[in-house]
């Protein structure tokens, strides 16, 4: 049985709230597309959504990229291969629950991005790992849930989007670098 105290005031909570980091690549061509990094984490659906919006907005193409920390290559064939495999149901599992955020867009593609071993994908990214990457798909606006590190000379910060949630309208704001 559950006791209500009269003299406590039950205060609602305040809504869910993720981190979500807007970049843009530094000395990167204009115009080119929204790349989304999805790491497995809650906040992947405010990515996903921010992405999306902002990818529809400008009429850019968005990337959805699954974040993957890599121990290196094998030398074995079939290794080589089943670890392909695993990593690509791997990212379908994680970019399913993503589908319809990302098609706000219209078409998007997905890929699989992988980082150093000694990664921790969910405290921060390498930021020349990333930039490399980006380079190679031809996006300039980098849209993740976890801090580049260190952003300054690869990336430059858009704008803080850390109030974006899936039930706001627009939160994304301006594309005005941050000074």
């Amino acid at each position: 049985m559950t006791t209500l105290s009269p003299h406590r005031r039950s205060t609602p909570a305040p809504p869910r709230t993720s981190p979500v980091h807007a970049y843009t690549v530094v000395g990167g061509p204009e115009g080119g597309g929204v790349l989304g990094i999805l790491t497995g984490a809650r906040a992947d659906a405010d990515v996903a959504a921010h992405a999306g919006r902002l990818a529809a907005r400008t009429g850019r193409k968005v990337t959805a990229a699954v974040a993957f920390r890599s121990r290196g290559f094998s030398v074995n064939a079939l290794l080589h291969i089943a670890r392909h495999r695993r990593l690509t149901h791997q990212a379908e599992a994680v970019l399913a629950p993503h589908t319809e955020s990302l098609a706000a867009a219209g078409h998007y593609r997905n890929a699989s991005v992988l980082f150093p071993a000694r990664t921790n994908l969910f405290h921060r990214l390498p930021a020349r790992a990333l930039a490399r990457f980006a380079a190679r798909i031809g996006a300039t606006t980098v849209i993740t849930s976890v801090p580049l590190h260190p952003p300054g000379q690869y990336f430059a910060r858009v704008h803080d989007a850390s109030r974006a949630t899936s039930r706001t309208a627009d939160p994304s704001g301006p594309l005005t670098p941050r000074r």
